[in-house]
Order: C-alpha cells, then sequence, then structure tokens
C-alpha cells in the first residue's frame, strides 16, 4: 500500500456531532480520519510552511503560528495578509475527496495552519472575506494535539460561548450563515502540548 493510499483512509465508524445554532451550523465529526499519525507526519513534510507578519494599529507583529495556502487558481488574503499561493498537492486533493463524501460545498483552497506549541493560536475572526462570498461553508481538518476551538455570536452578547475540542483525526462544517454572525478561535494554553496541523478548505468566488 503506498503512503497517499495510507493516508487516504476515513475512519470505518464516523460519529457525527450537529450543533444548531442561532444564525449558525456546525456539524463534527470526532474520528473522521484514521492514521493520523501517517497524515501529520506527511503534511508537516511537505506543506510550505511559513511565518507571515501582520500590520495592526502601525506595529508589526509575527502571526503566532505557521501557514501556506493551496489553490489550483485562486490567491487569497485576509486583514491585509497577502498569501503566497502554492498549487494543490496529492495529499491534499486526496483529504479533498473525502470530505466531498459527506458535503457538497465546492471548496478551491486549503488554508493550512501549523500550531506548533500552546503560545500558537488564532485569536477571534471570522471566514467572512468578500472572496468567500454569501454563507461560505468551512471544512476544517485537524491531526495532532487535541486544542479547544471557541465560538461566540457576533450580535447577540445573551448567548453562551460553544467550545469544540478538536481531536486528531477530526472534522468540522461551518455552515450556513455561521461566518456572518459568528467569530471562533483557536485559544492559547499554558500547557505543555505537541504540535497541530489544521487545514481549513474554503471556496475562493
Amino acid at each position: 500500500m503506498s503512503q497517499i493510499d495510507l493516508f487516504s483512509q476515513p475512519s470505518k465508524s464516523i460519529e457525527k456531532v450537529e450543533y444548531r445554532l442561532k444564525d449558525g451550523h456546525l456539524v463534527y465529526y470526532p474520528s473522521f480520519f484514521s492514521l493520523s499519525k501517517v497524515n501529520y507526519e506527511l503534511l508537516k513534510e511537505i506543506i510550505n510552511w511559513r511565518q507571515d507578519s501582520i500590520t495592526i494599529y502601525g506595529r508589526t507583529h509575527l502571526i503566532p503560528r505557521l501557514q501556506a495556502w493551496y489553490s489550483d487558481k485562486f490567491d487569497y488574503s485576509y486583514s491585509g495578509v497577502k498569501l503566497e499561493r502554492n498549487n494543490f498537492n496529492e495529499p491534499l486533493k486526496v483529504l479533498l475527496n473525502e470530505i466531498s463524501k459527506v458535503s457538497n460545498y465546492k471548496f478551491n483552497g486549503c488554508l493550512c495552519n501549523l500550531y506548533r506549541n500552546g503560545s500558537d493560536y488564532a485569536s477571534w475572526h471570522s471566514d467572512d472575506e468578500d472572496s468567500l462570498g454569501r454563507n461560505p461553508e468551512i471544512a476544517s481538518v485537524s491531526f495532532g494535539e487535541m486544542r479547544k476551538f471557541s465560538l461566540k455570536h457576533r450580535f447577540d452578547k445573551s448567548l453562551e460561548k460553544v467550545e469544540i475540542e478538536l481531536k486528531d483525526g477530526s472534522l468540522l462544517l461551518m455552515t450556513g450563515a455561521t461566518q456572518h454572525h459568528w467569530k471562533h478561535q483557536l485559544c492559547k494554553t499554558a500547557k505543555i502540548v505537541e504540535p497541530r496541523i489544521n487545514l481549513t478548505f474554503r471556496g475562493i468566488r
């Protein structure tokens, strides 16, 4: 069996958890992919990781994680950060094929993030760039250390935060109007944690 064949294997038993939120909808598969260590090691090796900078209020900071953008056709930027485009490699295509079995959304790009330790994080934001169109679906795949993922409503402060422990080999679909009404973050942690790779597939319009 080839390395790609190993990489492509989904879990044989797929648990599904739905979160029907006000103005949003999440579908979480805690164990979507099997052989997660193989997937993690391969992705860590073949993705063209880089650390970009972001300027906030006139001050430039290193983004607290490594990242890379993959698409055969489209460029992508967010918060003034212009990402260098890489063409889809075979492992990402294989992953996308597996995700398409539970989502009919047309994904054509993937933002890859490598969180090296508990100090690497993603602050509160929404994936609502104009290039993603109205009601974009985001497919978030995790390999490596489990990390806490939080969401909060952008306008209704009476709603409680939603917190999900994103497990190794999991898939989270954020659908409907979620990106227009909810923000999300990957929290920092003071605990000693192993690295985590997160792939967020999205569709550029």
